[in-house]
């Protein structure tokens, strides 16, 4: 793989895309929407605009991270900026072309630049504008049917999901920013990280209706991630990350689970293997 090619799947967090392609295909599934031409547009928007999200995150932050993260494509100079910002401009706009509920995605889409130049400067608006973006993406199905057409229970049940999703993502954003922090308390860090699981059950149980059997899978995990998380004793920049790319691969957990709990067994599948692939690439690609 060139050297251009592999800082340009860097800048994009290539292997962080299959999650919200996974958010629309699991809000598809609780709202018991079927595969057509608009679902596709509607992973293509999402996908589109998360990239672009990632780009123009690197874009804003290019001066601080010449001293963080040097690593990255921009900071190393191997890629420049004239071809970030066209990059991020061609796929801003692709993400609303395809759209097949532009003003939704147009929100969205000033959600993402808002975050990357303004939100994220101050620590609590921009875990908020984060968590909003995430539980948006997941409540993509409600804009593609009219109100009326949407059954009461799974509309309720998918704004359920989305707040929990919300509540999940805002929480991971609040590592992001303990991960730059030269130190952190380790009670904080512990007590953040406790967040996203819990949140995701409380998501699964609303749209499953009860506790068989998409609940009780994700207690497996859960209880996984909390054992490492209670026998973690130092939380320095490396032990965060990696905590990071867990509840990022587990969202794509989240989002199958949800899927299997609206009765969508082939879509579930579909999420649940995306995440060896996921995984696969975050050995080599940095996801944050």
């Amino acid at each position: 793989m060139s050297g251009k090619l592999l800082a340009v799947l860097r800048l994009v967090r290539v292997g962080t895309l299959f999650s919200p392609a996974a958010d629309i295909t699991a809000s598809l599934a609780i709202l018991g929407l079927p595969w057509d031409a608009t679902a596709g547009r509607a992973i293509a928007a999402s996908v589109c605009l998360y990239a672009a999200g990632m780009v123009w995150n690197d874009i804003a932050d290019r001066r601080l991270d010449a001293v963080q993260r040097p690593e990255r494509p921009l900071p190393s100079g191997v890629l420049g900026l004239p071809f970030a910002v066209a990059f991020g401009l061609v796929l801003l706009a692709t993400g609303l072309l395809v759209s097949p509920c532009r003003v939704y995605h147009g929100i969205v889409a000033a959600l993402v630049l808002g975050y990357d130049f303004l939100g994220k400067r101050v620590d609590w608006l921009g875990a908020l504008n984060m968590g909003l973006l995430r539980g948006l993406n997941l409540a993509t199905a409600l804009a593609l049917v009219p109100t009326e057409a949407v059954d009461p229970d799974a509309g309720f049940a998918l704004r359920v999901a989305a707040l929990c999703y919300a509540i999940y993502i805002c929480a991971v954003t609040v590592l992001g920013i303990y991960e730059d922090r030269p130190s952190v308390s380790p009670r904080a860090v512990a007590s953040i990280q406790a967040a996203p699981p819990l949140a995701a059950l409380c998501g699964l149980v609303a749209v499953q209706g009860g506790l068989w059997p998409a609940p009780a899978i994700a207690v497996v995990p859960v209880l996984w991630f909390a054992r490492r998380n209670a026998t973690t004793k130092t939380f320095d920049q490396a032990t965060i990350r990696r905590a990071m790319m867990w509840l990022l691969l587990g969202t794509m957990l989240y989002t199958g689970l949800l899927a299997l709990a609206a009765g969508r067994p082939v879509e579930a599948a579909g999420i649940l293997a995306a995440i060896f692939p996921a995984r696969w690439i975050a050995r080599r690609i940095a996801l944050t």
